[in-house]
């Protein structure tokens, strides 16, 4: 009933560096912008969460519109 380790492996992605990088960057920018509109422009924090969601729903229509994928990186 044990698997070979190494077929167990395979089904697991690759973590690279650069998705570490990516993560902490956009987590960083996220809390930072939404300070930034939140507490420093006081809108407050539903007024800042909507600015986001419209922005993030935005990105997301064109992304699921597009009719091929492009990548950036390749």
């Amino acid at each position: 009933m044990h698997s070979d380790p190494h077929k167990i492996l395979i089904k697991v992605p690759e973590i690279t560096a650069l998705f570490w990088i990516t993560k902490i960057l956009a987590t960083t920018f996220g809390e930072t912008a939404g300070d930034a509109l939140s507490m420093s422009l006081n809108l407050g924090y539903l007024v800042s969460t909507l600015i986001f969601a419209v922005i993030f729903i935005s990105f997301l229509y064109v992304q699921i519109r597009s009719k091929s994928y492009r990548p950036v990186f390749y």
